[in-house]
């Protein structure tokens, strides 16, 4: 499954192996799949985005409130 290998990647970053220890064979998804987890991923919660999809939209605040002077 390509999860695992992502966090093979990401595994293998947090460990401190360079990138070019990829063990997959060039050209492969499974390689591009362990560099998507070693270039892209973090565990640090601090550094995540929230998808797009469930950030808010508009001038609402986290309460639900609109700031009158944004309207």
């Amino acid at each position: 499954m390509l999860m695992d290998v992502i966090m093979q990647g990401s595994r293998a970053r947090a460990l401190g192996r360079p990138r070019d220890a990829c063990p997959h064979p060039a050209d492969s998804r499974e390689r591009r799949a362990w560099y998507e987890g070693y270039d892209g991923s973090t565990w640090d919660f601090a550094e995540r985005v929230p998808h797009p999809a469930v950030t808010a939209r508009g001038p609402a605040t986290r309460n639900g409130a609109v700031d009158p002077n944004l309207v």
